[in-house]
Formats: structure tokens, sequence, C-alpha cells
């Protein structure tokens, strides 16, 4: 048996490299290969493990001997599952590596938009006067948290929140009681946030699930946190509500290409480069689920498996 690592892993210690290597051969490649390549790679070995090659129509259906391919990641929407279920490939991914370090840079976002950190170390870092006026913060205490999707993730950001003595209420798709949280329909969970993180994956049903409409439900002092996927928000309304005082401020761990630039460019703004999982818990956490997907699939027993078509919708 013959198991890959595709694409130029984040993390690769040694320790891993061993576990694997008890399993099969096992080969790592250091780069991001094009199709081309990647189909070479995947019709030559019977496991994959990918973390950032998009898996197409395409790829996918010129593969041959792979059946089995495990995500390093908690997102799956560059991965063409249908075609994946005509190929005769499972997929599975790891959704519960990363649920505490998300959810703790919910709050690294939040409180560095809504307490002004960075301009306020700028101010420093520039020696200006001190002055107050400009950094007026907002407390979190009595304040409403508001989760989109009630998974994993979310419910480790309701029990920070929690600790913050917020109030949190979330949507989900079933409706189903969350401990902790009042479950309300979505409109109404946007329109009382102050604090709105979005917990959901990005598929067909989610694209934009904060569109212009809904956007526009948000309390004119709210704060949005996004850790997931950028095309769940409608990225050019979203700047447009910034730079009028429709929307106080804006925490992004990705952005999507529409309006990038402009939001770059405004100072309500906290970005960050895809990192909210990555702490060094949850890098080590990563690998054992990813080994743990690949040891559960030897033994027949199904593991994180992707259901084609997914289940849409927002998380419960």
């Amino acid at each position: 048996m013959k198991i890959i690592y595709l694409d130029e892993p984040t993390f690769l210690p040694n320790d891993f490299v061993r576990r694997m290597t008890a399993l099969g051969e096992f080969l790592v490649y250091h780069d991001r290969p094009d199709p081309e390549t990647a189909i070479r790679r995947l019709s030559e070995c019977d496991i994959a493990i990918v973390e950032w090659t998009r898996l197409s129509a395409q790829i996918l259906g010129a593969v041959a001997r792979l059946h089995y391919i495990t995500l390093v990641t908690t997102s799956y929407d560059f991965v063409d599952l249908t075609a994946a279920a005509k190929a005769r490939i499972t997929v599975a991914y790891c959704p519960g590596y990363s649920s505490q370090a998300v959810a703790e840079h919910v709050f690294a976002l939040l409180l560095a938009v809504g307490r002004r950190l960075f301009a306020g170390d700028a101010a420093v870092r520039r020696g200006d006067a001190i002055s107050h006026a400009p950094f007026l913060g907002v407390g979190l205490r009595g304040r409403t948290m508001g989760l989109v999707g009630t998974g994993q993730t979310a419910r480790a950001v309701a029990t920070i929140a929690a600790g913050f003595g917020m109030t949190v209420v979330g949507a989900n798709r079933s409706g189903a009681a969350v401990p902790g949280v009042e479950v309300r329909p979505l409109d109404e969970v946007v329109a009382r946030s102050d604090f709105l993180p979005l917990h959901v994956p990005l598929d067909e049903s989610t694209m934009r699930i904060l569109g212009p409409e809904r956007l526009g439900l948000m309390k004119p002092t709210a704060i949005v946190i996004n850790t997931c996927r950028g095309e769940l928000l409608d990225q050019t309304e979203l700047v447009r509500l910034l730079m009028t005082g429709r929307l106080a401020g804006a925490g992004l761990d990705y952005l999507a290409e529409a309006s990038a630039a402009e939001i770059r460019k405004l100072d309500n703004v906290v970005l960050t480069p895809g990192i909210g999982w990555y702490t060094d818990e949850s890098r080590w956490a990563n690998l054992d689920e990813v080994y743990q997907n690949i040891t559960a699939h030897l033994a027949g027993v199904p593991r994180n498996v992707l259901a084609v078509p997914p289940v849409q919708g927002l998380g419960d």
C-alpha cells in the first residue's frame, strides 16, 4: 500500500512520518502541484493526504488506483465530492482538531476590532500625544453574541462568551437545542447580535449567507467576525456598510476576491491570513486526526467521511 502527502505540508514532524511509514510506503511532496502533476501522483497511490490542491472533477475523473483521500482541513469546498463518488473515491476531512483554537481566534479578532488595538498600537509607535478620544472601545459583558451555525467551534465560542458575561444566541439548520445557546431563526440572530461570528462550511446553500438583505438587519454598532471562507459574506456589501458607518467593524481570517483591495484599506477591519486554527496544540491534533481517519478507513470503519452531496445549511 502506498500513501502520499500530495502537497506542501504545513507541519510534518518526524513522529507523524514514522506513524505513517508503519502503515505502508509513505511519500511526501513539498510543492503545490498543477493538475497534470496531481493526476499523476494520485494515480500512483492508494491513499492521499491533501492540504492545498483543488480536487476538481477533471482531476478526480482521471485518476486510477486511488481509493481514499483525507483532507487536512475542516473546509472541503475545494473538492468535487460528486466526482469523487463517481470515481469511487472516499473523501474524509478533519472537523474537530481546531475548534478551541478558532474559538479563541474569534475573540482575538473581536477584541482587536472592538478595542481598536491596532490603531492604538500605531499611535504609540508614532509617538503621538496621549489622547483617549479616538480609541473608544466596546465592552463585552451584557452584549449579545450571535452564532451563525452551532457546531463544535461555535459551541466553544459560546463557552468563552459565557465567561465574559455575554448573552449567546445562535441559528442552526434544524432548530435543535444547544446547551448555553438560545437557538432562534437566523434573521433574528443577525438582528440581535452585537458580535456575529460565522461557523458554517461553504457550500451552495451557505454562499453569501450574509448577503445585502441580511447584512442590512445588523445593528450599526455590530461587529462581524469570520474565521470561515470569505464567500460566506457578500464582501462588496460589507465594504459599503463599513465605509458608511452602517456597520461598526469586522474581523476576517479569510478574504474573498470581491472588493478585497477595498477592504484592506479600512481601519475598522482587522485581517489575518487564515491562521485561526494555527496553534501548536491544533497542528499536532490535526495530524492525529488525519492518522485516525486513515487507520479507521483501513479497519473498514468510516470516520469523518463526507456525504455526497454534503449536508447543506447551518451546522448543528
